[in-house]
């Protein structure tokens, strides 16, 4: 019952976590670093990528959109 349960889980996560290394694979042909940090950060979810952005309005907005 416990592996028909954790089957389940996975199966369920799985398109969701496809999307998200999608997303972030895109990110990497962006060539301005600071707009591809907030493109990760929106992609994996993580506001601590935020913190590397040098351009204070970016940092802010980025900030703003990525709560976690």
């Amino acid at each position: 019952m416990r592996y028909v349960i954790l089957a389940l889980l996975t199966a369920a996560a799985a398109p969701t976590f496809a999307d998200s290394t999608a997303a972030a694979g895109a990110c990497y042909s962006i060539s301005n670093p600071d707009q591809r940090t907030l493109c990760l950060a929106r992609a994996h979810g993580n506001s601590g990528l935020c913190y590397s952005i040098k351009a204070a309005d970016l940092r802010a907005q980025c900030l703003a959109e990525v709560k976690k």
